[in-house]
């Protein structure tokens, strides 16, 4: 051990000194627990059981925004399946753990497949649905037991030799909440929950950067599943177990749990749970005043404390240390005038293309949009029969009137959507009905007109998204991320690389660590470039760059531009200002009402007569 921390940073070493200290005082915990009167135990584990279940369905609600109400189900059928296996057919129980982890992740993984096709409250309903499905099942069949239920499997005692251990069942539960407590915070410490906050707060750019969002959605509920399932298991030994015992109330029980403790916190979900299993015990008095109570103290949260309580006690936290080290906080961002240009740092030509790969010259044609034809809705094209070459190494504009289709034409070219007719060719190869993240993983990125980042994120966690498809395995070594050493190898250079890029754009150091929420509009901007930068694209496409920027803005993106060019990056850029456009562009293409006007060089296009008609005005 102590070799092992000799190898190790120091902050390395604290975090792992810190984790052996809080390891050794869970198992002591779980060691009293585990002694304890017998009313202590079944209060304990009661709560420790809904603390799964409660971190489980956060995974999915807090992290993913995907608020399911069929966690009871799942529960259900972990606890059903392990009683029903054992005492019908006498299957070993440890070998139904795995069995019902797996068989419950399976099923998650279909009703996943199957209710994501919706979201928001149709999504909650599907899955609230399945919840009353499972129950009425549970209580019509006779090998259930009907309403009347069935006792669950003894869990084995320890031999003679472990009997000062105390109660199994104690340790059993305990150590299925420490491996649900290791996986949830494993994923958090992993560069996937950054990912999975972009997918649920700013899923273009998640997919953008080449993340596959649905297929990541249903792994996570999937995920999640298992882990009800591995809540079940672990309840079916702590007595009789009932459909009652799994009704659609338990659901939103769960989901209160969630919101009271904290949602999206690491022990919010524990808390949580702890308060609402204890409630009923605790406050011994009149049922109806119980649920009064309850109801109010919900409603309390919910109105003055949304965060729940670690997020008051996080808010609380800040404030204090605001107030005794002021100089601490980050003020930089909110003092610099909108209307005066941002000192970055310098932004040297070589930098901005240390993060650019080398391209492979198949011809000089980059991208090649032929013949798109597109419509929003039946008889109405917002594009018809338009054609615009990229040449390789060219920064090409792309501009317009309001209306005239270039939103339209980039999400096509960038795969938010394909066309109904007409080809796309990147590198010479098809990729009209490829999505965005497979397009991502080919180099072709984009930004959007307004910046899509998450705003409780700092600019270097958004910056690391873009490098999703760069690192393999992110999403399958998440669940144990911190005990693998290449992951750790990973998370570094991730960082590194991420600091890297916001320097190549002109971000100073100090902007990495500050929230996105926190920085002023320039500084997203440019963010967002860093984060389309990063990873290596052959093709860059940029709506818009220069919305909102001040002069020494436009400037500090004009340098930028330069130097992706003198790399060999393709870019096509979307905007409205004509000046920009021309002096920077190669070739520029125009549209109008979804039909192309022309194309040419800079000089062609400003002087095209029709040009300066419909779009200069001239």
């Amino acid at each position: 051990m102590s070799t092992f921390l000799a190898r190790q940073s120091p902050r390395s070493r604290r975090v792992t000194i810190g984790m052996v200290v809080l390891l050794v005082a869970y198992l002591a915990s779980t060691f009293g627990v585990a002694n304890g009167s017998y009313g202590t135990q079944s209060l304990v584990l009661v709560a420790a059981i809904f603390a799964i279940l409660a971190l489980s369905l956060d995974l999915v609600a807090g992290v993913t925004g995907l608020y399911s109400l069929g966690h009871a189900g799942l529960f259900a059928l972990g606890a059903y399946s392990t009683t029903l296996l054992n005492s019908k057919f006498g299957w070993n129980l440890f070998l139904l753990l795995p069995l019902s982890i797996a068989g419950v992740g399976i099923v998650g993984l279909v009703l996943g497949f199957l209710s994501l096709r919706v979201s928001g409250l149709y999504f909650a309903i599907t899955t609230f649905i399945f919840t009353l499905v499972v129950v009425v099942l549970l209580s019509d069949f006779s090998f259930t037991g009907g309403l009347q239920g069935i006792a669950g499997p003894v869990f084995p005692d320890f031999p003679p030799g472990l009997a000062f251990l105390g109660s199994s069942v104690a340790w059993c539960v305990g150590l299925s909440l420490l491996v649900t407590i290791v996986i949830i915070w494993s994923i958090r410490s992993s560069p996937l929950y950054p990912v999975l906050l972009a997918i649920r707060d700013a899923e273009p750019f998640a997919a953008a950067a080449g993340v596959r969002t649905s297929v990541m959605k249903v792994g996570i509920f999937g995920l999640s599943a298992s882990l009800a399932g591995l809540a079940g298991w672990a309840f079916s030994f702590l007595g009789f177990i009932s459909p009652g015992q799994f009704s659609w109330t338990v659901s939103v029980n769960i989901l209160v749990m969630v919101i009271l403790g904290g949602i999206n916190t690491r022990l919010g979900p524990i808390i949580g749970a702890a308060f609402v299993s204890a409630f009923p015990v605790v406050v011994s008095i009149d049922p109806f005043l119980q649920e009064v109570i309850f109801g109010l103290i919900f409603v309390v949260v919910i109105v003055f404390f949304p965060q729940g309580f670690m997020g008051l006690v996080g808010s609380l936290a800040r404030r204090i240390r605001a107030r005794f080290r002021p100089t601490a906080v980050v003020v930089e961002a909110v003092e610099d005038d909108a209307s005066t240009p941002i000192a970055y740092a310098h932004l040297a030509p070589q930098e901005a293309v240390s993060t650019t790969r080398a391209l492979p010259a198949v011809d000089e044609v980059a991208l090649a949009a032929k013949n798109i034809v597109f419509g929003y809705n039946r008889g109405v094209l917002a594009l018809n029969n338009v054609d615009m070459v990229v040449k390789r190494g060219n920064i090409h504009g792309l501009i317009g009137p309001n209306g005239s289709g270039k939103s339209t034409l980039v999400n096509l070219m960038s795969g938010r959507m394909s066309p109904n007719s007409g080809t796309i060719t990147a590198d010479g190869v098809r990729i009209e009905r490829l999505r965005a993240p497979a397009r991502a993983r080919r180099g072709v990125m984009r930004t959007f007109q307004s910046a899509v980042l998450v705003r409780e994120l700092t600019a270097q966690e958004n910056v690391g998204i873009g490098l999703y498809s760069r690192f393999p395995g992110i999403a399958a070594r998440s669940p144990i991320w911190p005990l693998l050493m290449g992951a750790r190898r990973d998370s570094r250079a991730i960082a590194q690389k991420s600091i890297a890029a916001l320097t190549s754009v002109g971000l100073s150091s100090g902007w990495a660590t500050t929230r996105v929420a926190d920085v002023p509009h320039g500084v997203e901007q440019l963010t967002q470039l860093a984060a389309a930068c990063i990873a290596e694209p052959s093709i860059l496409i940029l709506d818009e760059p220069l919305a909102g920027l001040s002069s020494g803005e436009v400037e500090q993106v004009s340098e930028i531009l330069r130097g992706l060019k003198r790399a060999g990056v393709t870019v096509i850029v979307v905007e409205h200002q004509t000046r920009f456009i021309f002096e920077m562009c190669d070739e520029v293409t125009v549209l109008a009402a979804g039909e192309l006007v022309t194309t040419g060089t800079a000089a062609d296009v400003r002087a095209n007569e029709r040009v300066r008609e419909v779009y200069l005005g001239q």
